[in-house]
Parts: C-alpha cells; sequence; structure tokens
C-alpha cells in the first residue's frame, strides 16, 4: 500500500515538469534550490539562463573529482528514497578546474527558476560551495582514484558538459519507475534523470561499464552502499559535508 502511495506521489510531482502555461504549479510541491549567492542565476528566461550557466565554465578546464549524493526532505526527494529503499534521493557529478574550484554538475531544478524565470528542471552546474551552503537536506562527497587516468581529460570533459547544459530533466515518470527494477529497455538521452545523467557522463569517459543502460541507474546506486562496475577508477569513502539544514531549499 505504501508503494502504491509513492508512485501515485510520484506522478502527481511530475506535472512539475509541464509547461506553466499548461499547467499550474503549486510552489509547495516543488523541490528548490535557491543560490542567491551564485551570480550566475540571474536570467528569466531559458536561453540566458542556458547562457549564463556556460558563462560560469567558460575557458575551464574541467576534470572529474567525484560524485556528490544528497538527501532531500521535500515531497519528491522523499518519494524517491522510498521508492528506491535508500537513504539517497539525488545524485551528481562534482568537477573541478585548474585552479581546484569545484563545480556540481547535475539534473536538476528549483522552484524560484520555474515560478519566476520560466526555467523548468534541467541539466545545469553550480560552483560545489554553492551548493553545499545553500542545499536543504544531507550532502554526502565520494573522491575518484583513477588506474587510468588518461581519460580524465579536460578536451573531453568541458565539450560534453557545454553541450549537456540545458537538456531537460527526465519527462517520463514511468521511466523513473522503471529504473527501480532496471526495466528500461531503450535509452532517453533527450530528457534525463540526475542518475542516468551521471552514468552517462562516466559511460562518455569510459569509466562505467556499458552492459546497463544510464537509464536504469538509481541515485543510491552511487552510494558506497551499492556495487557500481567501474572500470579504470575507483571510488572511495563516503564522507558526510552537510547536515540537514531548515529551509525552503532543495534539490529535485
Amino acid at each position: 500500500m505504501k508503494s502504491i502511495f509513492t508512485y501515485a506521489l510520484l506522478l502527481t510531482l511530475s506535472y512539475a515538469h509541464e509547461p506553466i502555461q499548461e499547467q499550474p504549479i503549486e510552489a509547495e510541491l516543488i523541490p528548490q534550490q535557491m543560490l542567491a549567492s551564485d551570480p550566475y542565476l540571474t536570467g528569466s528566461s531559458q536561453d540566458n539562463f542556458v547562457a549564463q550557466q556556460k558563462e560560469l565554465i567558460s575557458g575551464k578546464l574541467l576534470n572529474l573529482w567525484g560524485v556528490g549524493l544528497f538527501a532531500g526532505t521535500d515531497l519528491f526527494s522523499s518519494a524517491i528514497r522510498v521508492v528506491t529503499s535508500s537513504d539517497i534521493s539525488h545524485v551528481g557529478i562534482i568537477l573541478a578546474d585548474e585552479n581546484g574550484t569545484k563545480y556540481s554538475y547535475e539534473s536538476t531544478g528549483s522552484a524560484s527558476d520555474i515560478l519566476v524565470k520560466h526555467v523548468l528542471p534541467q541539466v545545469q552546474i553550480h560552483l560545489w560551495d554553492d551548493v553545499i551552503n545553500n542545499y536543504n537536506g544531507k550532502i554526502w562527497q565520494r573522491q575518484f582514484t583513477f588506474t587510468e587516468p588518461e581519460r580524465n581529460d579536460p578536451a573531453v570533459i568541458s565539450p560534453y558538459v557545454l553541450g549537456r547544459i540545458g537538456m531537460p530533466y527526465e519527462k517520463s515518470i514511468i521511466d523513473l519507475i522503471s529504473a527501480v527494477t532496471r526495466g528500461n529497455t531503450e535509452g532517453t538521452p533527450d530528457s534525463v534523470f540526475c542518475s542516468e545523467e551521471t552514468a552517462r557522463f562516466l559511460l562518455t569517459l569510459k569509466y562505467l561499464d556499458s552492459e546497463r543502460l544510464p537509464d536504469n541507474y538509481l541515485p543510491k546506486d552511487f552510494s558506497s552502499k551499492e556495487f557500481i562496475p567501474l572500470i579504470g577508477c575507483s571510488l572511495g569513502k563516503q564522507t558526510q559535508v552537510k547536515l540537514n539544514k531548515s529551509g525552503c531549499c532543495t534539490i529535485i
């Protein structure tokens, strides 16, 4: 009965991804990520938002540093944790540039973007410190160790990230539910769930076995409690960098 209720909740919350003019959005149902200190979150349109996101990393030599794991406190995050039987509701890639500055690369969204800027959830990038400071929930990180570091190549990573920013968040709630049982049989690279984009990123660098579709990865698969078929690298200890914080703002 609990699973049926959770699936129904996921279906209800999926309407948050519909265009605003077609489906009214209730702010309290949308997980939020308000990064007030981030100067790149100032546009009012999709095109401006994407351009400002890309400006943040323009000219940067990005490399793979680790993964960020999140436990949000909003309804959507709670439903994901129940359906996936996990403490983890969200995952993203942690990148670092040539100066050591870290970034959170993820498929996510916020109520402020939807309601104020008319920007729907999508693949985006933020300063990792801003995410830690503003996230409502718990955050862990795991750092990569590479036995084949040559594939951790900024010449591949930077263009990939620039090309993916603005990609829509997963539109099909059925695909999200199917991922729980590894039931997706076809990829949907034109709209991506957070763990799907994380897996796709690692597959692009050939650091992840290609036997499983990226659509069949869940946020919890990147935690230390699960096995992930990495190639030429390993993920280190899962360390907590953020405790619960009261407030309005969480990532989906």
